[in-house]
């Protein structure tokens, strides 16, 4: 039987589209930093186990840096949905993370199409929440739910939820105190592990 092929693309999307804490679909996610250590963990501990043998997801690169795993690709692949009108963002009242702060600062320079597109915005105080809109919902409906098995589909359920059930805070301890490798970069690696655990 064919692999069924998936880009990270996909995966983020699905991610969004997916139900979570509640049934219905398109449960919001809120913030960046937690979206990317969604993707992060996904890869490290869900995509081999539920998903390697039937779907290919080409997933994007993870890199160490200032708070944790990092992946420019992701953060660029959010900023091309929300440029085109499939992804959505709505305020909350959470103050923005510092993560937040820095990765966006330090992905999106002058020179990059997507800060001029995208970014023009006054600088962000709050958490965005992160959802999709009717054509994102359409697209997932359409084109990439439906390639995943009841099963997949339910464990993304239980993972959307898991994540968005704890705070950031502890979704950072959780991935600092599981992956101490991706912290050598981290600024605030002492808040979450023993510095002399942490590679200089």
């Amino acid at each position: 039987m064919e692999k069924k092929a998936l880009t990270g693309k996909d995966l983020l999307l699905s991610f969004l589209f997916s139900p979570g804490i509640k049934a219905s679909v398109n449960e919001p996610i809120v913030g960046r930093t937690k979206l990317t250590k969604m993707m992060f963990l996904f890869e490290k501990q869900i995509y081999s186990k539920f998903f390697k043998d039937e779907i290919d997801i080409t997933l994007p690169d993870f890199e160490p840096y200032y708070f944790g795993p990092f992946s420019r690709e992701l953060f660029e692949d959010l900023a091309f949905f929300e440029s085109i009108g499939m992804i959505c963002t709505s305020p909350t009242n959470i103050p923005l993370s510092s993560a937040d702060k820095a990765e966006r600062s330090n992905v999106f320079d002058e020179s990059d199409f997507w800060s001029e597109a995208t970014f023009e915005e006054e600088a962000e105080e709050f958490e965005l929440a992160y959802s999709l809109s009717p054509s994102g919902k359409n697209y997932v409906q359409e084109k990439v739910w439906e390639l995943f098995s009841p099963s997949q589909k339910e464990k993304l359920r239980q993972f959307k939820g898991q994540i968005n059930k704890i705070s950031l805070d502890a979704l950072l301890r959780y991935v600092y105190t599981t992956y101490p490798e991706e912290t050598k970069k981290s600024k605030i690696a002492d808040r979450y592990l023993e510095t002399d655990k942490v590679e200089q």
